[in-house]
């Protein structure tokens, strides 16, 4: 028996791809896998309900464009929708101004000052090394807070849709999803790009992921121009999605049946 995690997607998604599917770059995307160096299972509770979101950090993206294919890490931004490992979507790259009312360009800032600098030193950050994501804990703490910060608007883990769960969240990692949320309050960035994916058969909607700014000519946003940006990161937020890494490669939310 497989074991499955989804996330729901809000239906302004759906929305925001059509509207912005002209003027953005289309694409598909694949996720070969997660990154357990940068994440793991952390427990929370989702809805009022204790769950295991088996794997909450770094997802490992391919887009890939005119047969062109780049490497990419990323992060969800919607806790309520379904993607599958080794499954190709289309995706259309957006930035984050494209998706109102989701607090993704404070989530942008978060990702370019603590995840973008572990890829090199081109990669400035406006954050201390220590706050940079290369442990599981620190993947697992910024993925929480881009839960909290996109659902519930980064009030804390004490209300709202994302929670604490009393007894099995660890409080370490809860610690750091707060300190990610702190560092990013007020803060704010449209240098990243944004994913909206949807399945290729059916045109459903699929996990929106997250990502900083790769300068590796692939695909990117009308009016971000990579080659082009200040490599010291602007201003912006974290958050936390979870991913279920499953025998056979899928990523869904607990709660639903399980495939065989």
């Amino acid at each position: 028996m497989t074991r499955t995690f989804s996330l729901r997607t809000a239906g302004s998604l759906l929305i925001g791809l059509l509207i912005f599917a002209g003027l953005a770059s289309a694409s598909t995307i694949t996720a070969p896998n997660v990154d357990g160096s940068r994440g793991g299972s952390i427990w929370i509770n989702e809805d009022g309900t204790p769950v295991d979101a088996y794997f909450a950090g770094v997802v490992l993206i391919n887009l890939s464009e005119n047969g062109q294919q780049y490497s990419r890490d990323t992060l969800c931004v919607d806790l309520f929708t379904d993607i599958y490992i080794g499954v190709t979507y289309n995706t259309t790259v957006i930035d984050p101004n494209s998706v109102p009312d989701r607090n993704l360009n404070r989530v942008a800032w978060l990702l370019n000052n603590a995840l973008m600098p572990t890829q090199g030193p081109v990669y400035s950050s406006a954050l201390p090394s220590k706050y940079w994501v290369t442990t599981a804990l620190q993947g697992e703490a910024l993925q929480l807070a881009i839960w909290d910060i996109t659902t519930d608007g980064g009030d804390g883990f004490s209300s709202g849709r994302v929670q604490a769960a009393t007894g099995l969240t660890d409080p370490l990692m809860l610690q750091a999803a707060q300190k990610y949320e702190d560092l990013s309050f007020g803060k704010s960035s449209d240098q990243a790009f944004v994913y909206v994916n949807s399945a290729i058969d059916s045109g459903a909607p699929a996990q929106m992921l997250e990502g900083p700014i790769f300068r590796d000519g692939g695909p990117t946003p009308l009016g971000l121009n990579p080659t082009g940006i200040d490599p010291t990161p602007e201003p912006g937020t974290c958050l936390l999605a979870g991913l279920a890494l499953v025998g056979l490669g899928l990523v869904r939310r607990p709660g639903r049946t399980s495939s065989r």
